[in-house]
């Protein structure tokens, strides 16, 4: 088993990704390049050769800073990622070189992000899940499969003449704009908007961005990836002030019914955190509950430290950050958040 850090987009390791059933779209070795472009973090792309033929892929991102140390995550800027591999030689063989890798580089930590824990002696952490929600091919058949209040609520953001639309870069401006409010009220750094524009870019066929509008305003929006029939929504946010009239139910139907047309069969409301209000939010639309299983080698003689919002030295720096005027959360906040990519 030969495994070698894939330096150009090799048509094999994506090949590979596209017939593997878990094998989502930040596996694509485009998903590394996108990131390691829009932020200037290094990407290593390891893949598995037997002989001619790949038989796993383990896409690794080196993030270092003073705040939050030293680490190779799989994969950045998504949920998921860790070992994909059709064999156990192959998982083992990826698994042996990302640490030789995380040695070389001096990193304190590496951070598998799987649904499927891998059987090493690595630090669990489990207070975080995915919902999926199989997809119909016909909207009016999951629309009858929701509970009556959450028709209720589309219907009432549709009689309080709300909007929705969708298309590409052309509306990247009017969602990152929404996007970067939400994120300042909840005290987290943005993402940087050259992240979101070069993976539209990267994957113009596989991405698109959902609005929701009141006349003019944009009052909500969502960042949409579709691939092998999964739909993710990475990002969404809308303007709290009319959260009462339910934009984000409306949002998140108008995808659902864009993605089961288009023929896709799952829709992933993406990562929450068990029993927080996002969990509500999401459990209220009947889709079933995936356990993430994020693990993490740690360097020998090292202790391994996640950044924690609830812990003391992060509240405060919340607490801050939400006072901060817009504009500068949306200067500073990609330098940041760069650093954490979650």
């Amino acid at each position: 088993m030969d495994v070698k850090i894939v330096k150009t987009l090799d048509p094999k390791c994506d090949a590979f990704v596209l017939r593997r059933p878990d094998g989502t779209i930040s596996y694509l070795s485009a998903w590394s390049r996108a990131v390691a472009e829009a932020t200037a973090l290094k990407d290593f792309y390891l893949a598995a050769y037997e002989g001619e033929n790949v038989c796993g892929v383990l896409p690794l991102v080196h993030v270092k800073s003073r705040l939050f140390g030293n680490q190779l995550v799989s994969q950045a800027f998504c949920n998921y990622g860790g070992i994909l591999a059709e064999n156990q030689d192959a998982r083992d063989a990826l698994f042996n070189r990302a640490v030789e890798l995380a040695v070389d580089v001096d990193c304190e930590f590496i951070e598998f992000r799987n649904i499927t824990p891998l059987p090493y002696d690595l630090h669990l952490v489990t207070d975080k899940m995915c919902m999926h929600l199989p997809l119909t091919r016909y909207p009016d058949d999951l629309w009858k499969s929701f509970d009556p209040k959450v028709r209720n609520q589309v219907r009432k953001a549709e009689k309080a003449g709300i909007l929705a639309n969708s298309g590409h870069l052309e509306l990247l401006d009017d969602f990152y704009r929404v996007y970067t409010i939400r994120m300042r009220q909840l005290g987290s750094p943005c993402f940087s908007r050259k992240l979101m524009r070069s993976i539209l870019e990267a994957f113009p066929d596989h991405s698109r961005i959902f609005v929701v509008r009141m006349g003019e305003l944009t009052v909500g929006g969502g960042f949409v990836t579709h691939h092998n029939g999964f739909v993710e929504i990475p990002w969404a946010a809308t303007l709290v002030q009319y959260n009462h009239l339910c934009p984000n139910n409306l949002l998140y139907w108008t995808v659902m019914k864009y993605y089961c047309l288009a023929g896709a069969h799952w829709f992933d409301f993406g990562r929450c955190t068990v029993d927080s209000p996002t969990y509500r939010f999401k459990k209220q639309w009947g889709p079933n509950p995936i356990n993430l299983h994020y693990q993490y080698w740690v360097k020998p003689g090292r202790k391994l430290s996640i950044p924690n919002p609830d812990d003391l030295k992060y509240k405060w720096r919340i607490e801050m950050w939400k006072k901060l005027p817009l504009w500068m959360t949306r200067l500073f906040g990609p330098y940041i958040s760069r650093n954490l990519p979650r």
